[in-house]
């Protein structure tokens, strides 16, 4: 019951939050046309201008456009509900994971402080929408790996809604294939290893997917993806007043591959992914947007006291694997240009690892809780910063101070 009300006030919260003067500014900045103008064809029946990208994020601005109207509420107002969903879903994977309240309660608080998700759910663009669904596959896929007892069927619809979650990220964007692989990864690991380790936390989360079966993990995640994500070209089409059939679908996800290999970007603002970790230049364009400085550099230390216990225990090889897989597919991803948002589903994960380290130590140093005090520096960078991420006038976008 106290998990629940917390959720729901969390939600609540975050949502006021995200919502109060997101017509601010009243026309589409930076990314927004990208995504905005093709949601506006597709509600007049034209073709997609940039059908550069998958179409679910679209779609999902096109329904609110057609029931709020061709305002920035309308752009908007989908990113500030997926935003405030994503935080509950941290809050109810971090408390599955440490089964404690408190701590949860800290990686709430922490994500909502980093800058971060606060921008992209006042932004009428994909990755909160990709962010949304990958929290809550990842989610569903812990509960079945954790909850006690549930029976068989119960953990083959958990491992099932993992599976269409994280197919429903990948049809805002291809990056959602980040999450699939991590959590393919672990689950096959415990297939093939938990029954030769003396770990009896590996041991049981093991059992609990055999339970489930390996013909259902392997129907969960590697069919249900894939059907969810072209499920949602479905209404696509026939907005398009195309069919809905292989080689029109098929010729669609061509295109996006070919033109994120060619495509060049736009220089002056690209970044390395190498350099995301420790960059602390705004990006001025895009409200300002950059990762809590706090968070940034607490984040990068407890991912490096969580790999103490990599692959020992799950809270620590999961947070882990997130970010590592979130920023190192960069690396190796065939597209010449990148900028420095990208980073934000890699950055989700760093205050997540705060909580995970703080879980590992005493509750209280000189008898003050160690969670208030992992808090306080987030809560402190995101008040500077506010007034120039929420897009306030002058003078209150510098009533804490100019910053540059």
């Amino acid at each position: 019951m106290r998990t629940s009300l917390a959720a729901l006030l969390l939600a609540l919260c975050a949502w006021a939050l995200f919502f109060i003067g997101i017509n601010r500014p009243a026309t589409a900045f930076f990314d927004e046309p990208k995504y905005v103008d093709p949601a506006k064809a597709l509600l007049a029946g034209n073709p997609d201008a940039s059908p550069d990208g998958p179409p679910l994020g679209k779609l999902i601005i096109a329904g609110s456009i057609s029931i709020l109207g061709d305002n920035a509420y309308g752009w908007r107002a989908p990113s500030s509900v997926f935003g405030a969903v994503t935080l509950v879903g941290i809050f109810l994977l971090a408390n599955l994971l440490l089964d404690d309240l408190a701590l949860a309660l800290t990686a709430a608080a922490i994500t909502l402080f980093n800058n971060l998700l606060y921008v992209f759910s006042r932004a009428a663009m994909m990755d909160t929408f990709l962010v949304t669904f990958a929290v809550w596959g990842i989610l569903a896929f812990t509960a079945a790996l954790k909850m006690k007892s549930p029976g068989a069927n119960t953990r083959r619809g958990l491992l099932a809604a993992s599976g269409i979650l994280l197919g429903l990220a990948c049809a805002c964007k291809w990056n959602g294939v980040d999450e699939l692989c991590v959590v393919a990864a672990i689950g096959g690991s415990l297939f093939l290893w938990s029954g030769k380790t003396k770990n009896q936390e590996i041991e049981l989360y093991g059992a609990n997917l055999r339970e489930a079966g390996a013909g259902w993990f392997a129907a969960a995640f590697l069919v249900l993806p894939v059907l969810a994500y072209f499920a949602a070209y479905w209404p696509y089409c026939r907005m398009l007043h195309l069919p809905f059939s292989v080689h029109v679908v098929g010729g669609m996800n061509l295109y996006i591959w070919k033109f994120h290999r060619a495509a060049g970007g736009n220089p002056p603002i690209l970044v390395p992914w190498y350099k995301w970790p420790f960059y602390t230049q705004p990006l001025r364009g895009f409200s300002y947007l950059v990762l809590n400085w706090y968070v940034m550099l607490a984040g990068l230390a407890a991912g490096v006291y969580c790999l103490r216990r990599f692959a020992r225990n799950l809270p620590e090889t999961l947070i882990v694997l997130l970010y590592l897989a979130n920023l190192l597919q960069w690396a190796v991803t065939p597209q010449k240009f990148l900028y420095y948002y990208y980073y934000f589903p890699a950055a989700m994960f760093l205050g997540m690892a705060i909580p995970v380290m703080l879980s590992r130590l005493p509750t209280r140093l000189f008898g003050v809780r160690l969670s208030v005090v992992a808090v306080l520096p987030a809560l402190c960078v995101f008040l500077y910063c506010f007034g120039r991420i929420a897009n306030l006038s002058a003078p209150f976008d510098c009533i804490l101070g100019c910053w540059l």
